[in-house]
């Protein structure tokens, strides 16, 4: 391949070649020829980098969407679960202040003889912990499934837990 710096000036060649004996035009005929080829082949070379440089960029593109693509549901996912945590805690909290608030009532009354009326309550709010915790497992598996898939979609994409 020929660089740049070693063609010729245009200025070397004669504007007129009328003027030129025969083997000084042959010497310029091969001259310009040889220039020409190694141009060509350059211009060749040039052009399959940049097929190569634009088909690269492609790729890189489609996996950079790609991975956007996963990040995004990755991230829709993850406040998924962070919104049933949320509910699970917010449903055991309450659950809980219920317990205590009967429990405390009935251990008022309870030293007064009319602690019948607590007791009921106080059963009523074991039963209601009882169905919450039952529902808030079962939330819990629901997000520990959901934990599951995600860290086999994200080791299947790339090869790499994130």
């Amino acid at each position: 391949m020929t660089s740049s710096s070693s063609l010729p000036s245009t200025t070397i060649f004669p504007s007129d070649p009328s003027e030129l004996e025969r083997p000084e035009l042959e010497e310029t005929y091969l001259a310009l020829r040889g220039n020409y080829r190694g141009a060509m082949i350059a211009r060749g070379r040039f052009r399959g980098q940049a097929h190569r440089g634009r088909e690269a960029m492609v790729e890189l593109e489609n996996k950079l969407r790609a991975i956007a693509e996963r990040e995004a549901s990755v991230r829709a996912e993850a406040y998924e679960m962070l919104e049933i945590v949320t509910n699970v805690v917010g449903e055991l909290e309450d659950a809980g202040d219920d317990l205590v608030n009967e429990f405390g009532l009935y251990q008022k009354g309870r030293t007064t003889y009319q602690g019948g009326g607590f007791l009921g309550r106080l059963i009523k709010a074991i039963a209601r912990f009882i169905s919450r915790w039952t529902g808030t497992k079962q939330q819990l598996q629901k997000i520990l499934d959901r934990q599951a898939s995600i860290q086999n979609t994200l080791e299947g994409s790339d090869g790499q837990a994130r």
